[in-house]
Formats: C-alpha cells, structure tokens, sequence
C-alpha cells in the first residue's frame, strides 16, 4: 500500500511540476510575442492573423466591426468597416501577409473614376498616399497581391511595382489610368470639389476616427492615440514651390 502510494504521490508530484514550468514557458512564449509587436499597427495585424492565440488580445475585426473575419497570414483580405459613409464611398483595413496592415478609403467619381486615400504600414513606418484610378482596386492592393505571388523574388516598392508595369511584366493587374503624384492628384480633383483641406479631414477621420479609436476603445491592451508605440507616420506632401527650400510640405504642417 505505501509502495502505491508513494508512486501516486511522486506521479502528483511530476505531472505537477511539468504543468509549472509549462505555465512559466506559456507565460514567458506570451510575454515574447507581444513585446515583438511594437507598434499598433503590428498588433492589429496580429490580432487579425492570429486571432485567440494571446490570452486578452481581441479580434481585430470584431474589435472595428468588421465585415469579415481573417486568419491566414499568408495572404491578404479586405476587411470593410461600417463608417456611414454614402453610397458611393467605402472603408476598409487590408490585412495579412508579412504584416500587411492597408488602411484604404475609396469613392467613385463622377466620372466613373475612384480616388483612393491609403495608409499603408511597413517597416515601423505608415506612409500615407493617394491615387485616382479607373481600377475598382488600388495599387497599394496590387502590389500587396503582387509581393505575395512573387516572395520568392524579393519585395517591391511602389516605385519598381510602376516601373514593372510600364515595361508590362505584371499581367493585366495594372489599372489603364492610374495618378500617384499628391500633386497631380489634386488637380485632377478640383473639378469634383475636393482639396487639401478635405483630404486632411477625410485623413483623419478614416485613421484616428475609425480604426485606431474602434480599436484602442475595443481592443488594445497596450496602446493609446498618445502612445501608437514604434512607429512614424509620413503623411502626403505636396510640392508648393519647387525653387523654395519649403518645397515639400506635408499637408498636416499647413496653416
């Protein structure tokens, strides 16, 4: 009887002491994970792609309303968000693949073409841009599809993504009539009623208004609007006077 007992107790004692030190392994594999999501635009991203894997950590797409849920970090998605917005405008968070996280707000012009306001995160930076297209997906979706379809080619920016559209090697993804020059963007946007100031606005309102105040209020347990962690954010600069040494302005600098 206590040769029996004794075998149950050492058994306790084992299963006991494996079950802590995975609980410190869990803990610590935890604490790793999250400390390497150093801005919240990664922790976005991984709230998405990884959904329930870090105990607390909420759905991202739940957490901004999302239409749509994602769990494959080897592709992309658009996730549409409820803005009330009108009928011929929409907001949506593209997400995924090698911590892609694309914010893009669409409208279709009255000449049947669609201006594009993107937020496009890589590399501790989210470049903002814009584009005038006659393609219902922007070049910043594209090129993310692209990168994806060709990883084992290494990764393209903006610039050699156009550059291999103009030489024709990218298929028929490339949309006919496309602008990405801030500058040119505008002028082309003057007959329909829209300038700098509305830009800003409609910049602000899709960023902190939407996704990032859905998300802190609903989701983040680290971040904060005053704190969005390692990040920088390069807003669209517009070229007032090219003989200026103030050439390049960001709008948000403007008085």
């Amino acid at each position: 009887m206590k040769k029996f007992l004794k075998i149950v107790l050492i058994t306790v004692v084992g299963f006991l002491t494996l079950f802590g030190l995975y609980r410190v392994y869990q803990k610590n594999y935890y604490k790793g994970v999250y400390e390497s999501l150093s801005n919240v635009f990664l922790e976005m991203n991984y709230a998405e792609t990884h959904s329930g894997i870090l105990p607390g950590l909420a759905d991202f797409s739940r957490a901004v309303d999302g239409t749509q849920s994602f769990r494959d970090p080897d592709w992309i998605i658009p996730i549409g968000l409820d803005a009330d917005l009108s009928e011929n405008e929409s907001l949506e968070v593209i997400v995924g693949f090698e911590e892609t996280f694309i914010i893009e707000y669409q409208q279709l012009l009255s000449d049947r073409r669609y201006l594009y306001i993107k937020y496009d995160y890589n590399d501790k930076k989210l470049n903002q841009s814009v584009e005038i297209s006659d393609s219902k997906w922007s070049v910043a979706y594209d090129l993310a599809s692209y990168n994806i379809l060709h990883k084992d080619e290494g990764k393209l920016d903006l610039e050699a993504y156009k550059e291999l559209s103009r030489q024709s090697k990218t298929g028929d993804s490339i949309p006919n009539f496309y602008l990405t020059n801030p500058n040119e963007v505008l002028e082309y946007l003057k007959p329909h009623g829209i300038d700098e100031a509305w830009i800003k606005e409609k910049s602000h309102f899709m960023l902190y208004d939407v996704v990032l105040e859905r998300w802190f209020k609903n989701g983040s347990q680290r971040y904060s609007v005053d704190n969005l962690g390692d990040v920088e954010i390069v807003p669209l600069s517009f070229i007032v006077n090219e003989s200026s040494p103030d050439a390049h302005i960001p709008w948000d600098k403007y008085e």
